[in-house]
């Protein structure tokens, strides 16, 4: 699988587009500010999808999105 830029930054509505943003990550996890920025993308981008209802399982979109945190990757911040 290579690197899929035009699924992170983008909304998400459906678990299976989280899971292409997950193996994007998992793919760029070696960088980490890459891999900490689509992360940050991942979750604003369902929370907004969840917050707007544009999602047909809300608690499912969320436990995908969350999946992150088992990518290991060191996270900073600023």
């Amino acid at each position: 699988m290579s690197v899929r830029p035009h699924l992170v930054g983008r909304e998400v509505c459906t678990v299976a587009e989280v899971e292409e943003v997950l193996a994007t990550i998992d793919l760029v996890k070696w960088d980490d500010e890459v891999a900490h920025s689509y992360e940050d993308d991942l979750h604003r981008a369902a929370l907004r999808a969840i917050a707007t209802e544009r999602t047909e399982d809300p608690a499912a979109l969320a436990e995908a999105a969350l999946r992150t945190l088992g990518v290991d990757f060191a996270r900073w911040c600023a």
